[in-house]
């Protein structure tokens, strides 16, 4: 019997089987290795701005509604609490957002943009916007609104 190879297997049908995978062709390596680049390209876009991708993550989510305490932020973003702590407190110490405790629940601490982190956003909606273009150069509407739905079909079958 031969010996078993990865590093010869190219996926050439659907479903994937021991037989037909390849790590380079796996759907869920190209997503992590675009979304690497993604953020990457957004780092050095950021950097003359003193921001990370990460920490736009969290403006942009805060502008957008789409959280407003800590723990709201971790799923949002898909990452652990430590995280998220650490990154709240950079962005609170550019005084870009701020911690207050909530009216309703003392124990509640939302997370707020500063008039400085608000204006700060909206000059980086830009910059993300520059980012997601140049990796989607040579695309067409039609082939990027595809990808987008196949995106959100493999969310939707998580």
């Amino acid at each position: 019997m031969k010996p078993f190879s990865f590093l010869c297997l190219i996926v050439t049908s659907f479903p994937y089987s021991l037989k037909n995978y390849s790590l380079e062709e796996s759907i869920g390596y190209l997503l992590r290795r675009t979304g690497s680049q993604l953020t990457q390209t957004l780092d050095r876009a950021l950097g003359e701005y003193d921001m990370t991708a990460a920490q736009l993550g969290i403006l942009l989510k805060l502008v957008h509604g789409h959280a407003s305490t800590a723990a709201d932020l971790a799923r949002e973003m898909m990452c652990d609490s430590g995280a998220i702590t650490r990154i709240l407190d950079r962005l609170e110490a550019k005084e870009f957002i701020q911690r207050v405790r909530s009216n309703e629940d003392r124990r509640v601490i939302l997370v707020e943009l500063t008039d400085k982190g608000k204006q700060l956003s909206e000059q980086m909606t830009q910059v993300t916007i520059d980012a997601l273009n140049h990796h989607l150069r040579g695309f067409s509407a039609q082939e990027v609104a595809q990808l987008k739905d196949f995106l959100r079909r493999m969310i939707a079958n998580s």
